[in-house]
């Protein structure tokens, strides 16, 4: 069993060492040593249109002071990745993912644990719908961390140009405040995450 040792408690800012020297590593531009891994590893696990481009991602990294990306190492070593927004009343991880030599490890069941450990506002995050295998498996995954599926019809904004929405679920670990506030949080990933005139959304109904 892993231990956390805390040396910063401010989450955006963070770094965090447990015992077998797993931590998260902020990237603040795309010359950062790690961006290349980071980038190399998105491209590898998300689809084109559930993902940035370079560009994109460079884009946020540089204007955006509500977005963190991380790379999360083991010895000094990437193993993974933990994108994610912070609003007023509620993180957003836009992109999680552990390299294909990382897994079977426990490290991403580590890596979440850590993160949720010094969160004190709930935590919301898109899985693709239960349509196979991979996806059920990738909920339970979540589940077992705690995390709960909204019942509330959602659908992912393409990230660039005109793509079609993406039939997707929110999970949170505080089912309470993502039911109530199931709007709000629809809003804010609109509006700041994918850039997306919810308006445009209404006048095609």
């Amino acid at each position: 069993m892993l231990r956390l040792k805390k040396h910063h408690v401010d989450v955006p800012n963070f770094i965090i060492q447990i015992r077998n020297m797993l931590s998260f590593h902020r990237i603040n531009s795309v010359s950062d040593p790690f961006f290349a891994n980071l980038f190399n590893l998105y491209a590898l696990v998300f689809p084109s249109a559930e993902r940035r481009s370079w560009a994109g991602l460079e884009y946020e990294l540089n204007y955006e002071k509500r977005f963190y990306a991380h790379a999360i190492l083991k010895d000094e070593k990437f193993v993974g990745l933990l994108n994610y927004w912070v609003f007023d009343r509620f993180y957003y991880i836009e992109h999680f993912a552990m390299t294909p030599n990382a897994r079977g490890q426990h490290i991403g069941t580590e890596a979440m644990e850590m993160f949720k450990s010094l969160t004190k506002l709930p935590i919301v995050f898109e899985v693709e719908m239960p349509t196979d295998s991979t996806s059920i498996r990738r909920i339970q995954f979540y589940e077992r961390l705690g995390f709960t599926v909204l019942s509330h019809n959602y659908a992912q904004p393409p990230y660039e140009g005109d793509g079609f929405l993406l039939s997707m679920q929110l999970m949170c670990n505080d089912k309470h405040f993502a039911k109530t506030h199931f709007d709000m949080i629809k809003e804010n990933l609109y509006t700041h995450v994918y850039h997306y005139e919810v308006e445009a959304e209404k006048e095609d109904d």
